[in-house]
């Protein structure tokens, strides 16, 4: 469950982390992505603890929006899935599989587009 929180704000930040206005940009990345603490960020922002704090909950605010806006993790766990199921028909050496499911796949991913 933590990894998956984890890598949400890792792709979130992947995603839209440049549409966050700097010093937002800069506080998520320092507390999510590079582990800092919230007083860590605050001194490497030079800026007090909670304004550190507000900074992050205010990016996250925002990268959630745009998210549910765009819905591009969403597209991208499509995609993972898709691939995963190749690489699965892939593991069972039969070729014909691996080009039906990759085929069935794509067909998925293009309904989507």
């Amino acid at each position: 469950m933590l990894l998956d929180v984890l890598a949400r704000r890792a792709l979130l930040y992947d995603f839209y982390g440049l549409a966050l206005r700097e010093r937002q940009r800069k506080a998520y990345q320092l507390h999510y992505l590079e582990d800092l603490s919230l007083a860590e960020c605050a001194e490497e922002l030079a800026c007090s603890r909670p304004a550190a704090l507000l900074l992050v909950r205010r990016a996250e605010k925002t990268l959630e929006e745009l998210d549910a806006a765009i819905g591009s993790i969403e597209q991208h766990e499509r995609e993972v899935a898709a691939w995963r199921a190749v690489i699965a028909a892939a593991g069972d050496g039969n070729l014909g599989r691996v080009r039906d499911t990759a085929q069935d796949r794509l067909k998925e991913l293009a309904a989507d587009v």
